[in-house]
């Protein structure tokens, strides 16, 4: 058996075990979402620019617009972390900037991650809800699949992927529920609190402002401020195309 056939077995078998903790994940949302008039559903959302990013669950309000945006990604080896963190960045990021309807994004994680993948999508305002590769093998093998072997293990991902193969359709709905069950709650919960927060708190709320001013030199200038009232003291000094309004901004908040 070549190198290239048992890459593929575990690839088959690392996919089709991610593909079960989406659908988990999804699941575990499922009810509370549509309880209270959304939906959810893996979404194409296009961004500001035309790029279109494939979305593993996406919660829809009544009127058809986004409000949370959740991808579920497995990976078993760290060395995968890089790319895979950059994309969620990059399409979160772009995906917030572009539906104002958007107002959480989170990461469903479960392998071996790193602490610093993990830091780089928290600085993107991804919020992560993680489970271990432990979790993974201890209900994996339950069902008789061995889900742990080391990179250059030639047998192993065979054997499994041919018992996973085999599993009938109530044992792979009971690993739905199993894969996703230590993360269920928090996940109802983040969701969930998005959804029945009233928007008129949101100015009370408040904990942190960035605000991107780009020239028509594409220069990108990045202000923070701690409040609403201490960015628009910041953006005055901007204001070169109308003096007066300047004055009376200044004059008004200072």
């Amino acid at each position: 058996m070549t190198t290239q056939r048992v890459s593929n077995h575990a690839s088959k078998l690392g996919s089709a075990v991610g593909d079960l903790f989406q659908t988990g994940v999804t699941e575990a949302l499922r009810a509370d979402v549509e309880s209270r008039g959304h939906s959810i559903a893996p979404a194409r959302l296009v961004n500001g620019t035309g790029n279109t990013y494939q979305i593993d669950a996406v919660v829809f309000d009544p009127d058809e617009q986004p409000v949370v945006i959740l991808d579920v990604k497995y990976i078993r080896y760290p060395k995968h972390n890089r790319d895979k963190a950059s994309w969620l960045c990059t399409a979160h990021y772009n995906l917030r900037k572009t539906h104002s309807t958007l107002r959480k994004s989170i990461a469903a994680l479960a392998g071996n991650w790193t602490p610093g993948s993990k830091s780089l999508m928290r600085s993107f305002g991804i919020e992560i809800v993680e489970e271990t590769f432990e979790h993974f093998v201890t209900v994996l093998g339950d069902y008789g699949v061995d889900f742990d072997w080391p990179e250059r293990d030639r047998d192993t991902p065979t054997r499994s992927l041919e018992r996973f193969n085999r599993l009938t359709e109530l044992e792979r709905v009971r690993i739905v529920e199993e894969l996703a069950a230590n993360i269920s709650e928090p996940l109802q919960a983040s969701v969930t609190q998005v959804l029945d927060t009233d928007m008129s708190t949101l100015p009370s709320r408040i904990s942190n402002v960035e605000i991107i001013l780009q020239t028509d030199q594409n220069e990108m200038v990045l202000l923070k401020r701690p409040t609403v009232t201490e960015s628009i003291q910041a953006l005055t000094g901007f204001i070169s195309d109308n003096p007066d309004i300047s004055d009376l901004v200044a004059g008004h908040h200072g």
